[in-house]
């Protein structure tokens, strides 16, 4: 573990945030003061529409299907010891399975 992380920060206790629709392909998570996501469906850059692909993942042992959407934005700040930004990257929704069968 120390080879991949070598400094372990301290647990942190927040409440957590969050609305989920797989199916809508949406989905918002924020820890106040911590980091928020936003998850939107994949748009047709040119017409704006909506586009739906998923991953079907029959034997899967995380999951079986996955909708793919589109972070617009996703950010985590804690202090000088970890901090992320990402806008419109990858997205992917599911149900974890964890049945390692």
């Amino acid at each position: 573990m120390s080879a991949v992380c070598p400094k372990v920060l301290d647990t942190i206790y927040a409440p957590i945030r969050f609305a989920i629709n797989r199916d809508a392909r949406a989905a918002t998570v924020e820890i106040p003061g911590i980091g928020k996501s936003v998850v939107e469906p994949i748009k047709n850059p040119v017409t704006g529409e909506e586009h739906r692909a998923k991953i079907v993942l029959p034997a899967g042992f995380e999951y079986k299907e996955a909708e793919m959407g589109n972070t617009v934005q996703f950010q985590v700040t804690t202090g000088s010891n970890l901090r992320m930004d990402y806008t419109n990257c990858y997205a992917q929704l599911n149900r974890f399975e964890w049945s390692n069968t």
